[in-house]
């Protein structure tokens, strides 16, 4: 059976850091029925490819939802979701050296 099990990622948006050198890319992944949907949040440098495989996440909550990004500085972002969050599965507060905050 080609693709079982596969899953699906669709990026969303890409927030990109005050002086551009950096973006929190925002995906959407579903797996199918046995796995519930997620949306995922990485921090990737501007010229380099966002890969689901080898680009670590910092953010993964459960379902579809809009996440709000608002660099605070080159180190610091906010991160929010409309509408607040059901079950998170990861939440790091740093993805390398960028502090992140949850609102």
């Amino acid at each position: 059976m080609s693709g079982f099990g596969a899953c699906r990622v669709v990026r969303q948006r890409a927030f990109a850091s005050p002086n551009g050198s950096q973006l929190v890319v925002v995906v959407w992944k579903s797996c199918g029925a046995t796995v519930p949907d997620s949306t995922q949040a990485s921090i990737i440098a501007r010229g380099r490819t966002f890969s689901p495989e080898s680009t670590p996440t910092f953010l993964s909550v459960r379902e579809h939802l809009d996440v709000v990004v608002a660099w605070s500085s080159e180190r610091a972002v906010r991160i929010g979701f409309i509408p607040g969050t059901v079950q998170v599965y990861k939440r790091d507060q740093r993805a390398g050296d960028v502090t992140i905050n949850y609102e």
